[in-house]
Order: C-alpha cells, then structure tokens, then sequence
C-alpha cells in the first residue's frame, strides 16, 4: 500500500488541480457505495439533527463523503494548496504556547499543515491499524513542519519548550472519559488537553477548518478558554457547544462516517401507538425493562393512524419488502399514514423502534429499516416474526421464531405503584381498612351469559365482603356494556360494602387500576381482560379470575398458563373457597426480557 499511495502521490502532483479535484470527489462517492459506512454517517446525521428530513440528511452524507475524498486527494497534493487555506486568529496566540483541541471538521491536516508554516507546533496521532499507511501519514506530516507525538509525555516536552500543541476532541477518548452532552448525547470525551492546560498553565484554543470551494479552506482559531474558574465538564461542554454551533452551520464539513456516537451513554426509543392504553402500557413496560440496562433513555411516543383500511394493508405489503437498503428513504409511508403521523416520524430519531399489536408492526419494520434501528414487536404480527430483531411473544400466541422470547401473559412493569396508590386515596377519599377490588371487562362471544353471571357473581362478592368486613373497590372497563354497569349499580352502587365505583366510559383516570390493586387484600378480574390479570401478577397481589362466559383459543390457551398462579372462580362463584396464591410472573417475564434486550443493545 505505501508504494502504491507514493506513486499516486507522484501523478497527482503532475496532474492539473481540476483533475486533482473531480479525482477525489470520485473517491468520496466510491466510499459512500460502502452500506457499512454510509449507515453509519446516516445515523450520526440524523441523531445530531432529528428535525431535518431523511432527504436532507442524504444531502449531507453524500457532500460529507464528497469532502473525506478531497481530503485525501489534498493531503497527498498539500504543497501545491497550502496557499489556499487561509488562517484566521493568530494574533490570539502569546509567545507561551498553548493547547489547541480539534475535531474532524473541514480538512484538519490542511489545518495542521497551514498552523506549522506559521509557529512551532506538535500533534498528539493515533497510530492507524495499517503500518503501511501510518507510515505514509506521518512522513507527510513531518514534511509539512508538523512534529508528530505518540504520546502524552512526549506533548509536554514540546509544550515546555514554548511550542503549540493539538488533540483531537473527537476520538481517543480513555475507558474512563466523562460524557459530555454532544447534540444532546451523553459521549465520552478525552480530558487530556484540559488536564495539560491546566497542570502547566496553559491557554486552550478551539480549531475550526471548513472548505468554501474548489481546494479552498478558511481555518481559525478561537480562544482562549478560562480553564482556572470552570471543571473539567463545563470546560468540555463548552468546547462541544462551540463545535455544535459551528456544525449547524456548516454539516457538510464534518467526517458522520466517524464512529464518534458509538459510545455515546444514550438510547433514543420511539414507541409507536395504536392507540390502545393496554397496547401502550405493554410497550412502556419494555421501556422500563431497558432503562435497567444503565442507560439514559429518551423516548418518544407517535400515535399511528392510516389514511384508510386500504393503506392499512398496503403497508403489510411494504413492511415484507423493507430491507437494510431502505436507509433514510421510509417514503411509502407518505402514502399509507396521514399526514401528520408522516411528518412526525420523518422528523424523528431512534436507535430502537417499539410497537404491540399487529396493527403498527408494518409501520414498526418501515421506518426502523429507514433508521437503521433496531426493531422490536410484542405480541403476534401479521408480518412474519423474523422481520424484527426481536419478538417478544405471549406463550397463548401459538407461534415459533428464532428471535422470538416467550413471556407470560401480558409484558408489564410496576411504574410509580406508589406514588399512584397515595393519589387515589387521595382523590377519592379512600379510608383505611380491608380492601377487595373488582375489575370488570366485556364479553368476548356471549353477551347475555356475560351480563346473567354477572348478576350471580355480585351477589356472591357482596355476601363475601358483608361476612369478612371488607370494602368493595370497583372499575369497568370502555368494553363494559350498559347493561353489566346497570347490574352494579342495582347490585352494589347502595350496598354499604361499596366504597368506590368508577365508570371508565363516564370518568378515567391513570391510577385507578394501580391505586385500587395497591390497596386491596385480593382482586377479583374477569377473565377475558388478559391486560389486566396480567398487570395484578405483575403487582404481586392474589388474583382471583372470575369467568363469566366460556373462552376458546387464545383466551382458552392464556387461562391454561396461568392456572399455578391465579384462582378461577365459575358458575355459581361459591368464594369461600377461593384459595389466593402469589406470582412470579414478573421475575420470569423479567429475566427473559433482560436476557434478550442484552443481545440487542
């Protein structure tokens, strides 16, 4: 490889400089073919800047590619342009030196070059993976006055002789660095040029380089930074803020490809939404889930709405044909979901997408494949399960997949158990004392036999709460029919057991469920509510399954799993009998959750 770069050196600086130029505009391109590499810059472009749209972000990955070519082709011609970098800022500099920290913005090299014609500077380098190649770099480096250092150590001896010295911001960072926000992510950051800078008591610069056109570069320096009156963060910050404000401007100039945000300490989640509230708390409960993982999370949450039932299935049809190729496109879906749904994810980053339920599962592949995110379903999709990188599937959802996880019942995590139970006692004025709670669903297939029993069981619950002293807490659901929630206020609403009913098609509220589990010795679920005898076991409390009507399939299958962990109460609901038992549905569903989220971060 030296050889071959030497030789190429050699045509370049006999060649016209247009030809020097449309040569590396070609290599740029060339390495923009790299999927590897473009994905990469894609997804730094677009978490630096979430609100510029995919076609936009292409525009800046494309010229930022365009650029790394030039560069190379500029590095290798740099006697023939040095007069075309134009250095602003040196009068800031004393006759001390100083620390100068950089990023890969622009040409640095040029920048070195230009800096080392005018005073005596050194550069700290890291030694690239090729011998061959690092040999080339350093050998041009020192033909261009630069001094190259290895180390540390060997910066200070030229910092004590008076010279100027530079590191890079951007790379290098120790397995100790402290992250610093950049672009809103928490990255880890060298300290090394703050810590020299404040040990010999030196000024730090900040170095800016961009191209204009052509083999045109304005460099400059800005500085010096108080690096007595602020920490190591604020200093750090404020270099990272200086640099921010420079990319916004001028996106183009910086090197996405570079692995940077790698390490960043953050993970973006969008969570999409059907619009169900059990579809939702499912996926907020794998949101809990990751954030156990030690990382910040920032999530987003998109309500997804179609135009029409026909661009409902359309989109299944997109989802089967999304692939890695789709990076930064996603523009079927400007024809399957309205308008403001689009807008919303177009403007939107995310290192994982999450859904629940078939209904967004497509829209889930599309816009993870246009991000280059990783994409995760729970419950059964109508797409096939190996679309995602992982499924997290109830064992009633009879299905099979090698990057499927088997969890029982409905995923759920206790959030703010607390917090909730205080503020439903509050808001309702709940006393103290023993405590039962009924949470009623809707039929499923037989709406008489469902309101019938219904008339039985209240009854029953109303003997048993009259004989062991306890008060009645009790919910319906959206799904409750007129006629079951007639049957409750005939049957309980002037019983004296009854401290609290709550109609959720008259009166919601958020805590209701937690706040009256929280405060109740046992709960008593209809069967067909597999969220909410789900969220109990979750919430370690006995579960009491009260079936009102006959299940078949899933609801059949769901039963049958959870027969060690609850009891079931039929036709005629004799309660003495009841014997309440505890559950470790959420340690088993958490170790299999975590297990899995591990081989995806």
């Amino acid at each position: 490889m030296y050889t071959f770069i030497k030789l190429a050196q050699k045509i370049l600086l006999k060649m016209p400089l247009w030809f020097s130029f449309l040569f590396g505009k070609t290599i740029g391109l060339a390495i923009y073919a790299n999927p590897r590499k473009r994905t990469i810059a894609f997804r730094n472009i677009k978490s630096s800047f979430p609100d510029k749209t995919n076609k936009e972000i292409k525009r800046i990955a494309r010229k930022s590619f365009s650029n790394l070519g030039l560069i190379i082709v500029e590095n290798l011609i740099a006697p023939k342009l040095l007069k075309y970098t134009h250095l602003q800022g040196l009068d800031k500099l004393g006759k001390e030196g100083g620390v100068i920290v950089g990023i890969h913005t622009g040409n640095w090299e040029f920048f070195n070059f230009a800096l080392a014609q005018k005073i005596p500077y050194a550069i700290l380098v890291k030694k690239q993976k090729n011998e061959k190649l690092d040999k080339f770099l350093n050998e041009l480096r020192q033909q261009n006055k630069l001094q190259v250092c290895f180390s540390l150590k060997d910066i200070i001896k030229f910092l004590h002789q008076g010279w100027l010295v530079g590191l890079m911001a951007d790379h290098g960072a120790e397995d100790n660095a402290p992250p610093v926000d950049f672009f809103g992510h928490s990255v880890p950051m060298p300290t090394g040029a703050i810590h020299i800078a404040r040990k010999f008591n030196k000024n730090i610069f900040v170095g800016f380089t961009r191209r204009t056109k052509f083999f045109n570069h304005v460099s400059e320096l800005k500085g010096p930074l108080d690096v007595t009156n602020k920490n190591d963060n604020e200093l750090l910050r404020e270099i990272n803020k200086m640099y921010e404000d420079h990319l916004t401007q001028y996106p183009a100039n910086y090197l996405w490809q570079h692995k940077r945000f790698k390490y960043k300490n953050d993970r973006d989640i969008l969570i999409l939404s059907d619009g169900k509230l059990g579809h939702l708390k499912q996926s907020q409960a794998l949101l809990s889930f990751l954030k156990e993982e030690g990382l910040a999370m920032r999530s987003k949450i998109i309500e997804v709405k179609y135009k029409n039932k026909l661009t409902r299935n359309l989109c299944e049809i997109c989802a089967l044909l999304s692939s890695r190729g789709c990076l930064g496109c996603g523009r079927c879906l400007k024809y399957l979901l309205t308008q403001n749904t689009f807008e919303q994810l177009e403007r939107t980053y995310a290192d994982v997408v999450i859904s629940t339920g078939s209904f967004v599962s497509p829209v889930n592949r599309i816009i993870a494949s246009s991000l280059g995110a990783k994409a995760i379903t729970i419950l059964r999709s109508n797409i096939p399960l190996r679309r995602f990188d992982l499924c997290l599937i109830p064992e009633h959802d009879r299905t099979w997949s090698d990057n499927e996880v088997k969890v029982r019942g409905a995923l759920s995590y206790p959030a703010n158990f607390s917090e909730k139970i205080l503020e439903c006692k509050k808001q309702f004025n709940i006393a103290d004392g023993k405590k039962i709670s009924l949470f009623l669903g809707g039929p499923r297939s037989d709406r008489k036999e469902f309101v019938d029993n219904l008339g039985i069981f209240l009854g029953q619950l109303k003997k048993f709460a009259e004989l062991n002293n306890y008060k009645i807490l009790a919910s319906t659901s959206r799904r409750t029919p007129e006629a079951a929630e007639a049957i409750i206020n005939k049957e309980l609403a002037a019983s004296g057991v009854v401290e609290k009913i709550v109609y959720a098609n008259r009166e919601n509220y958020d805590f209701v469920f937690e706040g009256f589990v929280g405060m109740s010795d046992a709960v008593f679920v209809t069967s067909e509510s597999i969220s909410m005898i789900s969220e109990t076991l979750s919430l370690k409390k006995p579960c009491v399954c009260v079936l009102l009507e006959k299940h078949v399939d899933k609801h059949k299958v769901f039963l049958q799993s959870i027969e060690k962990d609850v009891d079931f109460l039929y036709h005629p609901y004799s309660i003495r009998g009841i014997k309440l038992k505890t559950s470790t549905i959420f340690e088993d569903n958490r170790e299999a959750v975590k297990a899995a989220i591990k081989k995806i971060l």
